[in-house]
């Protein structure tokens, strides 16, 4: 499976490529998130929830046939765009010292980033959902326990880690917890806030270490903890719901609360990337840029950015979540 800059470099647009490099750049999931190319709008696919078993045999005995256990799950391609518009006179008469409309364009490409961003943790989980969203991580993994699932249940959950029945300070055996939920190896990513990264970097230096700190394909540093590389979203605000019994309720969680005593958790996120090993993109077309030409009500030109994308959870063992862990 290939990255979206890896799907537009088969293509001759430059436009389309600068696009797609400015997302990922603002984003670091989409930079590494791979994407499964489909037709149609709707993708069904089976999640493995029960391995199939093996056992030893002696010679005559009779065999017994052992099967895995897949359940249903789908999702539905949504878009994702906007619209950039250039004002001609800006054009014409500053084009001297700079491209305007690259960087409109540039604009609105982070800004698609952001929402991607937010919606690969939040989408369809708060207690306000924007319908047009696609699931985000949140929900993916609560349907790792049933389909109609809409909370994160540690007790029946495989995919959820509680660092608490309630809420506690994150301390380094949570984050140990976590890791080992993610097989087989180890993630390929850890995903969190920044008040979640500052802890963690607390926590480590107060052990007698340090994060080591690695510079990415794209330019970029990136702290590494175990290993592992951690992704910063600036979008996860730190306001979860405490636990209840080790079960934390998305569904009615509102993502504009105040943080306070009773919704200051932070999620942190441990994945694997692809559809044979756990969290993946589906993408109808690429990234799409459509010159829409002048426009009548303005002396400016408009164009059209967009994808038409999901995200999609096959592995029950390629994703977890840690809840009910502060920085306190």
């Amino acid at each position: 499976m290939n990255t979206l800059v890896e799907y537009q470099y088969l293509s001759n647009d430059m436009i389309a490529l600068g696009i797609a490099e400015t997302i990922v750049k603002e984003s670091p999931i989409l930079a590494r998130l791979p994407f499964l190319p489909m037709s149609g709008n709707a993708y069904k696919y089976n999640l493995e929830s029960e391995l199939a078993g093996a056992q030893y045999y002696g010679v005559g005995d009779t065999w017994v046939e052992s099967s895995p256990t897949w359940a249903q799950r789908s999702t539905s391609l949504v878009i994702l765009g906007g619209d950039a518009d250039v004002d001609t006179f800006a054009k014409q008469t500053l084009g001297n010292l700079q491209d305007i409309k690259a960087a409109v364009i540039q604009l609105k490409a982070k800004a698609i980033a952001h929402a991607f961003e937010k919606s690969f943790i939040y989408g369809g989980t708060t207690s306000t959902p924007d319908a047009k969203e696609f699931k985000g991580l949140l929900q993916l993994i609560a349907e790792v326990e049933s389909s109609s699932t809409t909370d994160l249940d540690a007790i029946n959950n495989s995919a959820v880690v509680a660092a608490h029945a309630t809420s506690q300070a994150l301390s380094l055996d949570n984050m140990d917890e976590l890791i080992d939920a993610v097989k087989p190896g180890k993630p390929d990513a850890l995903i969190m806030s920044r008040r979640s990264r500052r802890k963690l970097n607390a926590l480590a230096r107060a052990s007698g270490t340090n994060l080591r700190v690695e510079q990415d394909q794209w330019g970029k540093f990136i702290e590494i903890y175990d290993t592992i590389p951690i992704l910063i979203n600036d979008f996860i605000v730190d306001n979860l719901d405490d636990n209840s019994s080790s079960v934390c309720a998305i569904a009615s969680y509102s993502y504009g609360q105040a943080r306070a005593g009773t919704h200051d958790n932070s999620p942190i996120f441990a994945v694997k990337w692809g559809e044979d090993a756990g969290v993946f993109g589906l993408i109808n077309g690429g990234i799409q840029q459509e010159d829409l030409g002048s426009l009548e009500t303005k002396d400016a030109t408009r164009t059209r950015i967009k994808m038409y994308c999901a995200a999609a959870l096959k592995q029950v063992t390629g994703v977890a979540v840690l809840i009910g862990a502060t920085d306190a």
